[in-house]
């Protein structure tokens, strides 16, 4: 079955790109992709008005700046893609207490626990170990000067003052 460029009506033609066979058009260059991606992008605002830009961990482009965003698996709704890509892409992954206590004296080695880091957000699991806390899954919204409460269960172990969150 003939295929046509959707921009000016050519017949398209065969014309490898990134190394897989593909129709294109030789007039205008219009590639016709057989396995389009969604993919979802959402410009963040800081409190300052200042967009918010991350860099690529992947190529194409890697390092480059980017906003966040991403693909929409198969079985998502693009809004809960965006959400889940800035969840990733601007979430951190490491925080740094100061002015931390424990209620049984401070850990002689890595403690695994579940920190608070949001008064109402859900507990993340994470390791502490020497005033830094390595975070299971990224997480949105630490700032330096919140509280960080850390527990085992139902069990309060102590919590610190967030200096840095990265």
């Amino acid at each position: 079955m003939a295929h046509y460029c959707v921009n000016c009506g050519t017949p398209l033609g065969a014309r490898v790109v990134d190394g897989q066979e593909l129709e294109a058009c030789d007039r205008c260059g219009f590639i016709l992709w057989r396995d389009p991606k969604v993919v979802t992008m959402v410009v963040v605002e800081d409190r300052a008005g200042e967009i918010v830009l991350g860099r690529r961990g992947t190529e194409p482009g890697y390092g480059l700046w980017c906003l966040p965003g991403g693909f929409v698996n198969g079985d998502e709704h693009p809004a809960d893609s965006a959400v889940r890509e800035c969840r990733e892409e601007l979430g951190v992954t490491e925080v740094d207490l100061s002015d931390v206590t424990f209620i049984d004296g401070q850990p002689a080695a890595a403690l695994d626990c579940e920190a608070r880091l949001r008064y109402h957000a859900a507990p993340v699991p994470a390791v502490y170990e020497a005033g830094r806390l390595r975070l299971a899954e990224p997480f949105c919204g630490a700032a330096p000067g919140q509280a960080a409460v850390l527990y085992q269960g139902t069990r309060v172990l102590g919590g610190g003052l967030i200096r840095r969150a990265a």
